[in-house]
């Protein structure tokens, strides 16, 4: 890395920093000062909340959307996503917190939803931003069924700008690249609202990128925004290089300006953050602690043993194979550790219609029989995999009661797992072992990394941070825990509305 690159990101990673700390006091009044009494409209392809035959909300399990969804409650609000549970298509979402918001839900036809989501979206678009070639697949039908459903999402976002007139836009991630460009075609408005786009997953290579037939169609969709926000200095300096890459009519200017099409378009590093004090005070709840004990009895998992957590969906970008080949060496090299310490890991099947996952995931079932097989005793088992989706609340006093947490991932845009456990263990002595391929590492360089793709060097790193005395543990936890609370989910809003 030149210097001129070097200064450049820790420029960049001061700015992040200025915006620390923030609170939702702070975000009202720069929302007041910039947009007066106009809403924020967030635009998601999940909707953040499952409405129930009884006429009641359920909230899905962890996540970015329920860091959204707990700012909007607070802040009142719009959102868009598409419709995947019973009920109206347009509800007020309460809130004893704030004035709530409105949900407005898209109606994706059954003929487009295959295609747009487990087809270009997580066939192609997922493996190839991740950087996993063997897993890319491409069918040159699935994006005209892509683009399509964005097209339905960029036809509810312009219904809402004549309703409710919102006074900025946020599209995110990888499944939405294109309904911008469909909102600046089909919108008959003289004047649009500022469009953002947050990208949650890595960016790719600029050759990686270009594996994509139709690169230019979401290239220039991307472009089609305002303001394009990326997790760490490394994903934005990616996207900046595959523009300058591709499309060479396009300026690159000082401070991550892009001048494309006569407009100017902002690039900046926003990491996302979580509410510490929210996960704090879950974590510290009685009748979550009982539900977390009562979870780890009736999977069998003896309290007398300390445990390390992992809590993942079971996709390949989460290295869930490649942990299992560290613990292998782990108790192969560091044998004293046998009957002291358990591994748990809560991995939930996602995608399991598409074929390539189902494989992945049958292979991994073997890998853990075969490894437990290895290594059990009659009183000791080294790995609980338990495939339950948990609520967050039961989550947080697990996370509080493990003695560290093993996060392997390949690549991850961020991975708030990590934040999440620092964040309830608060005085505790708990060890965060952080892949470096995460954006968490980015912003928690404390952390005792390991490396999914070095099982050898990540079981001695596992030895290492087990070993280490409590008070060494304690005060490492400290200054992550600060660094958390200082990189909140406010300071990640915050971020945006200054690129306004």
């Amino acid at each position: 890395m030149n210097q001129a690159t070097l200064s450049s990101r820790q420029n960049r990673i001061s700015s992040v920093q200025k915006t620390s700390g923030r609170t939702i006091e702070s975000i009202r009044s720069i929302s007041r000062s910039l947009l007066g009494n106009s809403p924020v409209c967030i635009v998601t392809n999940r909707e953040p909340i499952v409405y129930t035959e009884n006429q009641d909300f359920k909230r899905p399990a962890g996540g970015v959307s329920q860091a959204l969804h707990a700012l909007l409650e607070r802040m009142g609000g719009i959102w868009i996503a598409a419709k995947d549970s019973s009920g109206p298509d347009t509800l007020m979402v309460p809130s004893g917190k704030g004035p709530g918001y409105l949900l407005e839900r898209v109606n994706i036809p059954s003929s487009l939803k295959k295609p747009f989501y487990d087809g270009y979206s997580n066939g192609t678009l997922w493996p190839l931003f991740h950087g996993n070639r063997d897993q890319f697949f491409h069918d040159p039908g699935e994006f005209i069924q892509y683009d399509r459903v964005n097209q339905i999402f960029a036809k509810k976002v312009m219904d809402t700008f004549r309703k409710e007139r919102p006074g900025l836009v946020w599209i995110h991630d990888y499944q939405l690249t294109r309904v911008a460009h469909w909102i600046r075609r089909e919108s008959t408005e003289n004047i649009l609202p500022p469009l953002a786009f947050f990208c949650h997953i890595p960016w790719p290579t600029p050759a990686d990128f270009m594996l994509l037939p139709e690169w230019q169609s979401v290239l220039e969709g991307l472009l089609s925004h305002d303001i394009i926000g990326f997790q760490t200095p490394l994903h934005l300096d990616l996207f900046l290089k595959t523009v300058s890459t591709l499309l060479p009519e396009a300026a690159i200017l000082q401070n991550n300006v892009i001048r494309w099409n006569g407009r100017p378009i902002h690039v900046a590093v926003m990491p996302v953050g979580i509410d510490p004090q929210h996960f704090r005070r879950m974590s510290d709840q009685k009748e979550n602690q009982d539900a977390a004990i009562s979870f780890l009895e009736k999977a069998g998992i003896p309290s007398s043993i300390p445990f390390v957590i992992s809590v993942d969906r079971m996709d390949y970008t989460k290295g869930l194979l490649e942990r299992i080949e560290i613990l292998d060496r782990f108790f192969t090299i560091y044998p004293a550790w046998k009957e002291k310490i358990s591994f748990v890991q809560i991995a939930v099947p996602t995608r399991s219609g598409q074929k390539m996952y189902k494989k992945y995931q049958s292979n991994l079932r073997d890998r853990i029989t075969s490894f437990n097989q290895k290594w059990m005793t009659p009183n000791w088992r080294p790995l609980y995999s338990v495939e339950t989706t948990l609520p967050q609340t039961h989550l947080a006093a697990l996370y509080k009661m493990a003695s560290g947490a093993l996060i392997t991932s390949t690549n991850d845009g961020m991975n708030l797992v990590a934040q999440e456990f620092l964040s309830c263990q608060g005085n505790g002595s708990g060890v965060l072992f952080l892949s470096r391929h995460t954006g968490s590492a980015f912003m928690l360089r404390d952390a005792v990394q390991i490396d999914p793709f070095h099982p050898v060097f990540s079981a001695r790193q596992l030895n290492t941070g087990l070993s280490e005395s409590l008070g060494k543990r304690i005060q490492r936890n400290k200054i992550l825990i600060r660094q958390i609370e200082q990189m909140n989910l406010y300071g990640w809003v915050y971020r945006l509305f200054e690129n306004l």
